[in-house]
């Protein structure tokens, strides 16, 4: 009885994935069930969590909705982390798992942020960054695309700090920049992690 019970609380959080994006992304069942490919019946079932997509279901998902799935899988993993009073160990290990997620290269990046003699404290990064991450996809476009512009200039006129410490994957920010146009003309204000995961 108490494996049913844990597996009963886990399906109703999983299935709060689904509402979840969904309604914040502000599309219907029947839109959700016409774009996948299933009926309005197995997205309330899902929403629901007497059933579940599969995978490739789920990539389709949050592909027609446009959004980046992570947040939402991270609070299915640790929904406590996500609560308003959530305390530093819970915060801490998500953040934990998120870095050991990350590549070698975006590892030396976070460090080079944290600790590297660029002239900016790591603080003020951080908050330039958050706030940065509340403006419109359109104000984030255009802040890039000066940031880009300004490293390309500076590296080939040999004026760059740091010069021995790690780069950016500047090829990749490009396609993002590109992905967030498409985001601002479309009036949306998420950056789909999927549209961009295979390019450099």
């Amino acid at each position: 009885m108490q494996y049913y019970e844990e597996r009963s609380v886990r399906a109703e959080r999983f299935s709060k994935i689904w509402w979840k994006s969904r309604a914040e992304s502000g599309r219907s069942q029947e839109y959700m069930g016409l774009s996948i490919g299933v009926s309005k019946r197995t997205i309330q079932n899902w929403e629901r969590g007497i059933s579940s997509p599969n995978l490739l279901q789920g990539i389709e998902w949050f592909r027609v909705l446009n959004i980046n799935p992570l947040h939402y899988f991270m609070e299915f993993m640790y929904p406590d982390a996500f609560d308003d009073d959530a305390d530093d160990d819970k915060t801490e290990q998500v953040l934990i798992e998120l870095i050991k997620q990350c590549t070698s290269l975006e590892k030396k990046q976070l460090l080079y942020l944290i600790t590297g003699d660029h002239g900016s404290t790591w603080h003020a990064l951080l908050q330039m960054v958050t706030a940065h991450c509340h403006t419109t996809m359109q104000s984030r476009v255009s802040a890039a695309r000066i940031i880009a512009e300004n490293f390309e200039i500076e590296e080939q006129t040999g004026q760059l700090v740091c010069k021995d410490a790690v780069m950016p994957n500047i090829d990749y920010l490009k396609c993002a920049i590109n992905e967030g146009k498409l985001c601002a003309k479309n009036k949306q204000n998420s950056l789909p992690l999927m549209s961009i995961i295979d390019k450099p």
